[in-house]
C-alpha cells in the first residue's frame, strides 16, 4: 500500500508482475523507473526546455520509448494513456486532483501527487521500490543521492545557516513565483546542504509557491537565489527596480539559471538533484566563502 495526497493506492505485486508497464506522466516518476531499471513504456514530459522531453540527467531513457504531450492544465490524455495498457501508473502531480486520480484508476493502479506541492525528491523512487518489492534498491539510489549532497555540505562548511530560495521570474505575465514553503519538496536541496529559507509572508494555502508582482523583488531577500527567466532575458530581470540592492546579487549568490536545472530543482528526484548539484556547485562555492 502506497500512501500519497489523495489517500492510499493497493498494489498487488503478484498482478504487477517483474516486468510492469509503467506510464510515467512527469520527470521524477520518469526518473523513478529508470533508477530502478524499468523503461517506462510510455512518458509525458514538458516539452519547452527539452524539445524531446528528455533531460540532460534521463540518459538512460530508451530512444523509442514514446512521448505522451503534456496536455492542457486540468486535463489528461486519458485515451492515450489507456491506449499502452498500463499496470501501473506513476502520475506524480499530473494527478492531484480527486478527480484525475479517478480517471486514472480506472485505468490501472495509480500513485498521484505524493507531497502538498510536489513530491518529495526519495518519494517516487521509494514508492515504486515498494511496489515492485525492490525496497532495498530504491534504498540505495537515494542513499546515492543523500551521501553526494552531505558531501558537498561537508566540503562547503559556511553553507549551514545561509538562506536559499528557488524563483522563475515571467516577463510576459509580470510575475515572480518562489518557493518559500520549508515543507515544499523543491526545498530539500537546500535543507539537506544545511541551508534554510528565509522567513516569507505566505498565503492561506500551505504548500502553495509565493507568485507576486516585480515590484516585490525584495521576496528574494535570501544569500542564494537560483532563477530562471521564463520567456526572456538575464537583463529583464537586471532592469527590475531593486535588483542590483539584493543581497544575493550583491555577494555573487545571484544564479540565473537554465530550464533543465530548474526542473531538476523545482520537480527534484534523486537523479535531478544530482545533475543539479554539479552544475550550481561553483555559485554554492562563492557564497559558502
Amino acid at each position: 500500500t502506497i500512501e500519497h495526497a489523495l489517500g492510499s493506492t493497493a498494489i498487488d505485486r503478484a498482478e504487477l508482475g517483474s516486468d510492469p508497464r509503467i506510464v510515467a506522466l512527469t520527470a521524477p516518476a520518469v526518473d523513478a523507473a529508470l533508477a530502478l531499471g524499468v523503461q517506462p513504456v510510455a512518458f509525458a514530459s514538458d516539452t519547452t526546455g527539452a524539445p524531446d522531453g528528455r533531460y540532460p540527467w534521463q540518459s538512460e531513457l530508451a530512444a523509442d520509448v514514446p512521448l505522451i504531450p503534456v496536455p492542457v492544465e486540468g486535463t489528461l490524455p486519458i485515451e492515450e494513456i489507456a491506449s499502452y495498457a498500463p499496470d501501473l501508473i506513476l502520475a506524480d502531480f499530473a494527478a492531484s486532483t480527486p478527480t484525475q486520480y479517478q480517471q486514472l484508476t480506472a485505468l490501472a493502479p495509480t500513485i498521484p501527487v505524493i507531497g502538498d506541492t510536489v513530491s518529495p525528491y526519495d518519494a517516487l523512487t521509494r514508492a515504486l521500490g515498494t511496489a515492485l518489492g525492490r525496497e532495498d534498491d530504491a534504498d540505495a539510489v537515494i542513499a546515492r543521492t543523500r551521501t553526494a549532497l552531505a558531501d558537498a555540505a561537508a566540503e562547503l562548511p559556511g553553507l549551514a545557516g545561509r538562506t536559499a530560495l528557488l524563483s522563475q521570474y515571467i516577463p510576459a505575465t509580470q510575475q515572480l513565483v518562489v518557493v518559500a514553503d520549508p515543507d515544499d519538496g523543491a526545498s530539500a536541496f537546500y535543507q539537506e546542504l544545511g541551508m534554510t529559507l528565509p522567513a516569507v509572508d505566505l498565503p492561506a494555502t500551505a504548500g502553495n509557491r509565493l507568485v507576486v508582482g516585480p515590484e516585490r523583488v525584495d521576496v528574494l531577500n535570501s544569500d542564494l537565489v537560483i532563477i530562471l527567466v521564463n520567456g526572456g532575458t538575464a537583463a529583464d530581470l537586471e532592469a527590475l527596480p531593486g535588483w542590483a540592492d539584493l543581497p544575493s546579487v550583491r555577494s555573487g549568490g545571484m544564479l540565473i539559471t537554465d530550464y533543465a536545472t530548474i526542473v531538476a530543482l523545482n520537480t527534484p528526484s534523486p537523479a535531478s538533484l544530482t545533475y543539479a548539484l554539479e552544475k550550481v556547485r561553483p555559485t554554492l562555492e562563492s557564497i559558502a566563502g
